[in-house]
């Protein structure tokens, strides 16, 4: 199967960063764009990229600045929504894509909200819109909780120490992960430091634009109020960020537009997208939704 790496550069307020991504299948399949949950990166995408290439796909996972493989930028206030959504159009400018409605988007969590925002705009590029665990608004105490976690420091003595405190959290919401899976997202979710040891691959200085902006300066549900291509919503039923009550007053305010929510129980924030069945709940819903 097609694999590799690419880059492309965007602009902050300090100078140019380099973003990278990952290049799933064929360079003439429908084009597909993953993009991530706050802190993750590309890779956590590994798993259901080879199930959309099998489908024709060309599936493209950016890690957005601040993660993984791409630029720290100087400026934390950079890790702001408009500069997201600013290296997202230059991804792609940079893959040629020129048409309405002419990619697909996966996004999770931040990567949903991304997503909302671009589909959202008249002309916009995408065509279809898969959200895993994520509507137009959060509520308060889920995002409490995440500036929580993402304003502290962490370090581990090596990467076994990092896995083990991902399943000790992660492991509560993303529902049924094999081993060789855990040890697959540790070793793509870890940076070395100075001095020895390891801590997450991302930088911790997103939190900072998260105390005055935790989703971004708009309101996001005129953006859903406008997007007029079909939409599936993954959630977790435990979820405490995508709530029933937001997926019903999703659903109210459709504005007609064709909406499916898939719902798995042993999941919170976020299905992982390694488990087959959810693997298969996104494929087979592109499958059936023109």
């Amino acid at each position: 199967m097609s694999y590799s790496e690419g880059y492309f550069y965007g602009l902050d307020s300090a100078g140019f960063h380099k973003l990278v991504y990952s290049d799933w299948g064929a360079k003439d399949g429908r084009l597909m764009i993953g993009v991530h949950g706050l802190t993750g990166n590309g890779f956590d995408f590994d798993y259901i990229a080879p199930a959309l290439v099998e489908k024709g796909y060309r599936f493209i996972a950016i890690d957005l600045p601040g993660r993984g493989r791409s630029d720290f930028l100087k400026n934390p206030l950079d890790y702001n929504y408009a500069q997201y959504c600013h290296d997202l159009t230059g991804l792609l400018a940079h893959l040629g894509v020129n048409k309405p409605g002419s990619v697909d988007w996966l996004g999770v969590s931040l990567g949903g909200l991304l997503g909302m925002r671009l589909a959202g705009i008249p002309f916009s590029p995408i065509g279809r819109l898969v959200l895993n665990d994520v509507g137009p608004e959060v509520p308060q105490p889920a995002l409490d909780f995440i500036y929580d976690v993402i304003s502290k420091s962490y370090r581990f003595d090596d990467l076994a120490a990092l896995e083990q405190r991902m399943r000790e959290t992660r492991g509560l919401s993303w529902g049924p992960i094999t081993d060789e899976q855990w040890q697959h997202m540790a070793q793509h979710n870890a940076r070395p430091l100075e001095g020895g040891g390891v801590t997450y691959a991302y930088d911790p200085k997103i939190a900072v634009i998260f105390e005055t902006q935790p989703i971004g300066e708009l309101d996001l549900w005129p953006f859903w109020d406008h997007i007029k291509c079909p939409v599936l919503t993954l959630h977790g039923t435990q979820s405490f960020l995508l709530t029933e009550e937001i997926i019903e007053k999703m659903h109210k305010r459709g504005g007609g537009k064709k909406m499916d929510v898939i719902s798995f129980p042993d999941c919170g924030h976020v299905p992982s997208l390694m488990a087959p069945g959810q693997i298969a709940a996104v494929t087979d819903w592109l499958d059936k939704t023109p």
